[in-house]
This record gives structure tokens, sequence and C-alpha cells, in this order.
């Protein structure tokens, strides 16, 4: 058995046609959802890159791992709890091309980490792993921003040129420094006659074939022709992230005027009875440093969201293409009948949804909840499992699924081991300002803020799905959340594990 990871990273799984999406931008991926089960109330176990990834990695909440927020390094010591260390040594080959985030791209000093984009010029041009337990690495550094915003520079140096940069950067100037400035050149939004604005959309300039998508697919595939022996792989795409550039044909793939059946209603009142803090996250951070982290969804015009909601599907368009690429490449080897692939992304985005864009330490539905489809033996083909299960069980999943153990450090537990009735995501964005512990039923989402305690959320997910409504003070709902709260005390960690130092503010 042969195990195949996809990830995608900030996806909003409603956008995926086997979610319920109305625009036909994932055919491959709905095809997947047919020939495997598909998983609706999967979450995340924290909502931003670092913290999720860490958890997918290692199976271990982030209070475990430590990384509990953007700017946190995992240590390379982590390596021994990484589920791809568990394969290694059961003797599979073990792979990992794209972006890993396992360390800050910028830290505020030196740490020599390898995703470090200054420490990057460090890394000699012929290294291919090991990584946190990964014989084979082929990595892209930060190349959500080809500038990390509208005055710091022409562009990012996660994208080279070499030496840094890691392997993507290599590609993309692999003959010769004019022609990869040149390339940096086409990726920016003036190639495309367009500025940096708040909206940090575009269409990409860039020749299809050298874009992050299609070099990841490239390189998955190139890797998936070569292996001689039972694999582990997790092949992870950037997209659909910010900034909304995607290059053409997908650019061109969808209207704004197309996304006026997605385009999230308006509640313009729905914050009443909401922490206060919610209703000024949808104004963002205009005129300051912090404005490309959320530069207010309320502040656009309806053009204007519609024209990034275009971009947005574009490089689902995009991403979906390319899976289905992978997916070819597997099944042309005679791979697919004995190999579990699964798909998911880290976190969501909330896209429009409780008038929000991009994340936030604030866990609607939109933002916690991911895809989740697996497919091979063992997972029916067109099913649909609706328990409350997370990322963290991926990794006690797939060890499961090829007969190994998971190690006694894992948290998760594999998505066939029972029934799943309960699901924790947790927060801590600042330190001393926003830390949120978050309990996901089958039928109730409540939210603890952990430095006012007496301050939360209650949701019906049934009678109110959209959670326009918190009931945290609803009498009629008063000891069905004190029941949740007791159960959620059960299963979170009070003390925060091991801590980590915080290398760098934005991650």
């Amino acid at each position: 058995m042969n195990v195949l990871w996809i990830t995608t990273d900030q996806h909003k799984a409603t956008t995926i046609g086997a979610y319920g999406d109305p625009l036909g931008a994932t055919p491959n991926l709905d095809r997947f959802a047919t020939e495997g089960t598909r998983y609706s109330s999967c979450r995340t176990q924290n909502p931003f890159c670092q913290p999720a990834r860490a958890t997918i990695l290692t199976s271990q909440y982030p209070s475990t791992h430590g990384v509990i927020r953007n700017g946190m390094d995992l240590p390379l010591d982590a390596a021994a709890d990484s589920v791809a260390t568990a394969f290694g040594r059961a003797g599979f080959a073990t792979a990992f091309i794209g972006k890993a985030h396992f360390a800050s791209y910028f830290p505020d000093f030196p740490t020599g980490t390898i995703e470090s984009v200054p420490d990057s010029a460090l890394v000699p041009p012929d290294w291919f792993g090991p990584y946190f337990g990964f014989d084979h690495v082929e990595l892209t550094t930060d190349v959500h921003n080809i500038r990390i915003a509208p005055h710091a520079g022409h562009w990012n140096w996660g994208f080279g040129p070499p030496p840094m940069g890691l392997h993507y950067a290599r590609h993309l100037f692999r003959d010769g420094r004019a022609r990869g400035l040149e390339r940096l050149r086409l990726m920016q939004p003036e190639a495309a006659g367009r500025v940096w604005d708040a909206t940090q959309t575009w269409g990409n300039e860039l020749p299809e074939e050298d874009h992050p998508t299609h070099w990841i697919a490239d390189r998955a595939i190139d890797w998936l022709s070569r292996v001689d022996r039972p694999f582990f792989a997790w092949v992870s795409f950037p997209d659909p992230h910010h900034p909304f550039d995607p290059p053409h044909p997908w650019c061109d793939r969808y209207q704004p005027a197309d996304m006026l059946q997605v385009l999230p209603a308006a509640h313009p009142n729905e914050f009443d009875g909401k922490p206060d803090f919610q209703r000024v996250w949808t104004t963002g951070f205009r005129g300051t440093p912090w404005e490309w982290v959320n530069p207010g969804w309320v502040q656009f015009n309806e053009e204007e969201q519609c024209t990034i909601l275009a971009a947005y599907y574009g490089m689902i368009a995009q991403l979906d293409h390319h899976i289905g690429r992978v997916l070819a490449a597997l099944a042309a080897r005679g791979l697919a009948d004995d190999t579990l692939v699964v798909f998911t992304g880290d976190h969501g985005d909330f896209m429009g949804d409780h008038q929000m864009m991009l994340k936030a330490p604030i866990h609607y539905e939109a933002l916690i909840r991911v895809p989740l489809m697996v497919r091979g033996p063992g997972y029916a083909a067109g099913a649909v499992v609706d328990d409350p299960i997370g990322t963290i069980d991926l990794a006690p999943t797939a060890l499961d699924a090829c007969g190994l153990p998971a190690p006694a450090t894992m948290q998760g537990r594999p998505l066939r081991g029972g029934v799943h009735e309960l699901v924790l995501t947790e927060d801590d964005m600042i330190r001393g300002g926003f830390a949120f512990r978050t309990l996901t039923t089958r039928r109730y989402r409540i939210t603890r803020d952990e430095s006012v305690p007496e301050r939360g959320e209650l949701y019906d997910l049934v009678d109110d799905p959209g959670e326009l409504v918190n009931r945290w003070d609803d009498p009629a709902l008063a000891s069905r959340r004190s029941e949740l709260l007791a159960t959620l005390d059960d299963v979170m960690r009070h003390d925060l594990g091991r801590e980590l130092p915080l290398v760098c503010q934005a991650g």
C-alpha cells in the first residue's frame, strides 16, 4: 500500500463542486469524490498555516508541538514525531513536494532553517533532503506574495535569485539571471497593467508552465514516475492563498459577473450579540503595514468583491487541473488501486462569509472547515461521512491503512477507528490578546475566549448553518452550553505544552 497526500492552502471547502459549489471549477476533485469517501465535517486544528501544517505532520495539537501561531518554527527534533519518519522506518520511500511552511519565511533574526528566505542562501544547490523525515524534498519558500507589501521592493526574495529561494527559485532561474529576472517581472501586477492595491488581484503574466502550481505537479509526477518501492508522499500546493493572481488561461476562466451566484449575502445586524472585534475585523487594516493580512471585505464594492472571487476561483480551477494530472500519473503507473489518496486543505478562507476575507482568530465554518476526501481500499466510493473529525487524524489514518502502528506521540486517531463525535480547534494568535478554544460536535459549535472566559459563541449548526445568531447567552441553551464547556474542558490541554520562540511576527 502507498499513501499520497495532496493539500491546498487557504481553500474554502464550499468552492468545490462535491461540497455544493455551482460553478464547475473542480471536475477532477468532484470525480475523485465519487471514487472515494467525502468527509463533510472536517476541521483544522488551527486556522493559520504553520500550526495547522505542524499538526498534519505530527498528529499533535498546537499546544503539544508548540507551534501555536504563525512565526514559530517547528524544531528539527520534531522530525522524530513526523509521520514521514514513521513511514521511513518501515522502509517506505518518502517525499515532500511544494509548500511545507514548517518554519518561518522571514524571521526577525537568522535561524539557520531551510525555509527561512535569508538562510535558504546557505542551502547547497544539490540538497534534496532529508527534511522532517522526508528523504526527498523539492520546496518552495514564500511564493504567496511577489511583494510582501506595495513598497517592499520589486520582489520577495523567496522567489530568488538563487542561492535564495530553494528549488522553485532555481527553476525560475534555470537558464540564467536575465531570464529569471524577466520571469519575476512578469509576476508583478504592473506586467498585467495593474498596481498592487488592496484587492491583491491581477492576472499573472508568467507563462503557466513556470507557475508554482504547474511546477509542483510536474515535480510530483516526475517523482511518482521513478519511485520503486512503497511510498508516502505529500504534494502541497500553495494556492489558492492570496494574492489572487492566477496565470493565463485561468485568470480568464471566470468573470466578476459569474460570481454573483456565489457572492455571500451580507447580514449587517449579525454582529449584534457577538464579540465586538468581529465587526472591526470586517473593516480590515487599510493604510497600515498589515493591510495585506486583512484589507477589509466591507471596504470593497460589489464589483471589487466579485473580481477577487473570480480570481480565487481561477486559482481553484488551475489547482484542480493539475491535481488531475497528478492523479492521472498515479493511474498510468498502475498504482491507483494500491494507493490511499487523501485530499485536504490546511485551513479555509472567509471569502465574504460574515463580511470577512482571508483568515482571522474567528472560527466560522468558512475558515475552520476544510475539504477532506479519501480514496483507497476500505473507503467506499461515493460515501459521505458527517462525523466531526480533524486534520490531526490524517497521520494515524495513513499509517493504519498500511498496517503500521501510530506512535504514542500522535493524538489523532484513524478515520476508520470508530465513531467520531467532536473535534477541537485551538488558536493562540496573539499572546494575551486572542486565545480561543473551539469544540465542534455534530450539531453545535462553541468557542470560548480564553482571555475572557465569560465571553464566547454558541451556534446551532442545524437550525443556523450560517452561524448568524450567537446563542451563548440564550437561556434556552444554558444547560447545553454548560455541557459543551464541560466537554471542552475535558478534551483540551490547560497547560501550554512546549512553547517555542516567536521568530517572526508575520509568519
